[in-house]
């Protein structure tokens, strides 16, 4: 904060909101004259100037207040008679993103609410929060084996899988809502927009007329004249097998597996195959070497500070916090109630009645969001999109100062 603001904290706590109403411009004497038509010199007349409208008043709020003295942001609203938040005036500005008067800091209010409407005249409040230094980090991906760092992309669900020379390409629906073509890479272990995949060729599934289908309850690699040459079956209660694709190169396939709880791919590779007599068939013993879950978790709760599908304890998606006392107002420490907000740009903490506080992340088409304490100065944020639950934590959150810029009249 600059010297020059930091002055501001010696002056008392008083706060003065001002309201005034632009006036409409009053014509000259001149404008007011006969609008009869001059004659120029010669015999022809200049035809009618088009009429200048005249504005309309336009409505502006003068609000002055003394910051609280604490280093960070502000953020200030303003509300109706009724105590709602009907404007925000200014979120997580900075105090040059003020003017900066004698002895305050001034905003200025058009009259209009966060949609662009003219509000009814009446009486106001403005009021808002210095917030401090709020520390924000994210912890951890939940409930999606595919996402785990920021740059992943958020699948919802896989449709279609096909096996390439060095990764697996998938055809998968996002959070979004939005279809895509997404490459694995089984080097990186990277999951990532397909960009080359014009330029990727394609391997064949099928080897020397052998190919894989899925039949019922199983899958199965036929011969060229439709022998079962392996297979692999699935117990009712199971994932049940959706797509499959196969390396050219090992014995190695890939299956798309789900059922209403979990959606997953494995990675198997052969390790025998060994002859059933009795059966007249084959039985294949297969290995495990990759397996990515998405699990169903549309309800999660938490259980030990850890989100769970079922059998945890149903978190409050807001949680009070402790303010620090305002110096300029000797008031008593205070507290508010907070909640988690999102929109197209991403996740903020709020009051309960809408005001932002602090910015959380920038993930999109977030649904859902529960809060935690995790000590008294610190709050965890569990915050889904439907295709993962992300986990971040919020630092020094008592470093908040409320502040009131008190009531004034909207003509």
């Amino acid at each position: 904060m600059t010297k020059k603001i930091a002055s501001l904290f010696a002056i008392c706590a008083a706060t003065v909101a001002l309201a005034q109403e632009s006036p409409t411009p009053t014509p000259s004497a001149s404008s007011t004259a006969s609008s009869a038509p001059t004659l120029l010199p010669s015999a022809t007349a200049s035809p009618t100037p088009p009429a200048i409208p005249v504005p309309s008043a336009t409505r502006s709020v003068r609000i002055s207040f003394v910051p609280p003295p604490i280093e960070g942001t502000i953020s200030l609203g303003i509300y109706d008679p009724s105590g709602k938040l009907v404007r925000v005036l200014h979120r997580e500005s900075e105090t040059d993103d003020f003017t900066i008067g004698h002895d305050a800091l001034v905003a200025e209010w058009d009259g209009k609410n966060d949609a662009g409407e003219d509000l009814p005249a009446g009486k106001y409040n403005a009021r808002g929060y210095a917030v401090g230094s709020l520390g924000v980090e994210g912890v951890d991906f939940f409930f999606n084996d595919w996402v785990d760092d920021e740059n992943s992309p958020h699948v919802k669900r896989i449709n279609e899988l096909t096996f390439m020379a060095d990764g697996l390409r998938l055809e998968a629906e996002l959070a979004s809502g939005e279809h895509a073509q997404l490459f694995y890479d089984f080097v990186h272990d990277t999951l990532a927009i397909d960009d080359a995949e014009s330029e990727r060729p394609n391997t064949p599934a099928n080897k020397d007329g052998k190919r894989w289908v899925i039949a019922a309850s199983e899958i199965q690699q036929l011969s060229p004249t439709n022998e079962i040459l392996r297979h692999l079956a699935y117990a009712p209660g199971d994932p049940q097998p959706k797509a499959i694709a196969a390396s050219d190169r090992e014995d190695k396939i890939f299956v798309l597996e789900e059922n209403q709880n979990l959606q997953r791919v494995r990675g198997l590779t052969l390790i025998k195959t060994t002859a059933d007599a009795a059966n007249q068939q084959t039985i294949s013993d297969w290995k495990v070497d990759l397996q990515k879950d998405i699990v169903a978790h549309k309800n999660f709760s938490l259980a030990d500070g850890k989100p769970v599908v079922t059998g945890g304890q149903m978190m409050p998606e807001k949680l009070p916090l402790r303010l620090q006392p305002n110096p300029l107002k000797r008031d008593k420490p205070g507290s508010v109630d907070v909640a988690v907000g999102f929109d197209k740009d991403g996740s903020f903490l709020k009051t309960t009645d809408g005001l932002p506080l602090r910015t959380i992340s920038d993930t999109p088409h977030l649904i859902r969001a529960l809060l935690v304490a995790n000590g008294a100065k610190t709050i965890d944020v569990f915050q889904d999109d439907g295709a993962v639950v992300e986990q971040f934590r919020i630092a020094n959150v008592d470093q908040m100062m409320a502040f009131d810029c008190g009531d004034f009249e909207l003509k």
